[in-house]
């Protein structure tokens, strides 16, 4: 093979390998938002649930799923509550009778029942 051809040769596979590279990046971070904790991969309901936990459950909840240590509620990975369960604590506005729950959070009871123990 030929100077010139071994040149052809390493730029085809350079292109390749960083074409790959660009998709793989790609393709990892439009994913990532939908990846739960042991593989579980999160419907879009799940992911917006988990930003919702995020922002007004993870004070008073613990969940692992999105590093949430609260003490007021519930430990949620001990507790694995089905998405009902966690539609009715929602609804009726656990939290001692207080009613600070937010309620009307079907994707937090998706991404709750789908991740809680894992």
């Amino acid at each position: 093979m030929t100077n010139l051809g071994i040149a052809l040769l390493m730029t085809v596979v350079f292109a390749a390998a960083i074409a790959t590279a660009i998709f793989v990046s790609i393709h990892n971070g439009r994913d990532a938002p939908r990846k739960g904790p042991d593989g579980i991969k999160l419907t879009a309901d799940e992911a917006t649930g988990r930003e919702l936990f995020a922002k007004t459950c993870s004070t008073c909840h613990t969940l692992m799923a999105v590093n949430a240590v609260g003490r007021i509620g519930p430990d949620l990975d001990v507790l694995k509550p089905s998405k009902a369960f966690v539609l009715y604590a929602i609804k009726n506005g656990f939290a001692q009778g207080q009613g600070q729950m937010p309620a009307g959070i079907s994707d937090v009871a998706s991404f709750v029942a789908a991740v809680a123990g894992h």
